[in-house]
């Protein structure tokens, strides 16, 4: 058994050393039976070489770990592999990048860029009252198809909270005939 140990090169098993994540990969590595013996005779390769552990449990941590930068405070932290999607470091730094900024649905940015908020956009060409009861204090927007990625003028529908969420429930077909001809009316007055 001792020669099967000896054949070994100390280049060889400090190769195989920093490419393993525990004894028992370097001893299926080296073709060694994964035993007691093969487990001491790694362990004494390991002191004389002066080889550091550490190396072993970051090789196991960086199988199942991916390292990002937090686009927020420019950190670097880990997320597991299942965790691609995972883009700032913590709650705080995903509140900001997501609430604020381009991410966020409701960004006003400035004339240089192009982008305008669909709500801007909406009350430019819309009065800022509901389409349905005439609400003028609070007032929200309506994408007619769904889609909220089209922000066509024709698109946007005035609409107050309470008749926003009628139309995204059941009782839609009480104020969708109200919607339709405030669309139509629009689209009447407004030839595209």
């Amino acid at each position: 058994m001792n020669n099967r140990f000896e054949k070994i090169e100390n280049e060889k098993f400090i190769e195989i050393f920093n490419i393993s994540e525990s004894k028992g990969e370097i001893c299926r590595k080296l073709n060694l039976p994964d035993n007691g013996a093969s487990r001491q005779y790694v362990n004494k390769m390991i002191k004389e070489l002066n080889l550091d552990i550490q190396t072993l449990k970051n090789n196991h941590f960086n199988k199942f770990h991916i390292k990002k930068i937090c686009p927020v405070c420019g950190k670097e932290f880990f997320i597991k592999r299942y965790e691609r999607d995972k883009v700032c470091c913590s709650y705080s730094c995903a509140n900001t990048y997501f609430r604020s900024g381009e991410n966020n649905g409701m960004y006003k940015s400035s004339n240089l860029t192009g982008k305008t908020s669909y709500i801007t956009i909406c009350f430019r060409h819309h009065p800022h009252k509901c389409c349905v009861c005439e609400e003028e204090k609070i007032v929200a927007v309506h994408h007619y198809d769904g889609n909220h990625n089209n922000n066509e003028i024709s698109n946007l529908i005035p609409l107050c909270p309470t008749h926003h969420c009628y139309i995204h429930s059941k009782y839609k077909d009480e104020i969708q005939e109200q919607v339709d001809e405030y669309r139509n009316k629009f689209l009447c007055s407004n030839s595209f």
